[in-house]
C-alpha cells in the first residue's frame, strides 16, 4: 500500500461511501457499474455463501473462491482518501480466474498492511450490502413490472 502524494478527492455522489473502520478510521469505496457488480458478486452467489439454510457447510474450495471475491469486490471499489492499493486490477487477466487472482492479492496486501479479520468485517459486510442492493430494482422498476400484466377475468381465475 502506498500514501498518495496529494489526498483523493471523493466526489459528493450516491456512488461513493465511507466505512468507518475502527482503529483504522475512515475508507472511502466507489460502487463499480452494474456489470462489474455482477462479476464480483457471481462467485459468491455460485460458492453457496448466501444459500447455507439446508445445515449444509460451505466446503473449503467454495470458502477460498469466497474470499478471493471478497478481496476483488475490496480492491476495485477502493478509494480511500490517502492510500492507494499496491495490486492493480489491470495486472491480472480479464477472465473470472483473473479477477480471483487479484482478489487473492488484495487481501495478501490488506493483511501485510495490518488489517486484521477483525478490520475487514464491517468493510465486508458494508460493502456487500451495498453492491448486492445496487442489483435490486427500484420501486419504480417493480411498480412497472407488477402491473405489467393484464388482469385476469373472474372465469380465469
Amino acid at each position: 500500500m502506498r500514501k498518495l502524494a496529494t489526498p483523493r478527492t471523493i466526489p459528493d455522489s450516491p456512488i461513493y461511501f465511507s466505512i468507518d473502520v475502527p482503529g483504522k478510521g475512515e475508507h472511502w469505496f466507489r460502487l463499480p457499474r452494474p456489470s462489474m457488480v455482477y462479476r464480483l458478486i457471481s462467485p459468491m452467489v455460485e460458492a453457496g455463501i448466501w444459500d447455507m439454510g439446508d445445515g449444509q457447510d460451505i466446503d473449503t474450495a467454495s470458502a477460498m473462491l469466497t474470499e478471493e471475491a471478497v478481496g476483488a469486490a475490496v480492491g476495485v471499489c477502493w478509494r480511500h482518501s490517502a492510500q492507494e492499493l499496491e495490486a492493480q486490477r489491470s495486472h491480472y487477466s480479464r477472465d473470472a480466474e483473473g479477477l480471483l487472482d487479484y482478489g487473492a492479492a488484495v487481501l495478501e496486501e490488506l493483511y501485510e498492511e495490518g488489517y486484521s479479520q477483525d478490520d475487514l468485517t464491517p468493510i465486508i459486510s458494508a460493502l456487500g450490502t451495498r453492491l448486492i442492493s445496487s442489483t435490486l430494482p427500484s420501486p419504480q422498476e417493480v411498480g412497472d413490472r407488477v402491473g405489467f400484466t393484464a388482469p385476469g377475468t373472474a372465469l380465469a381465475t
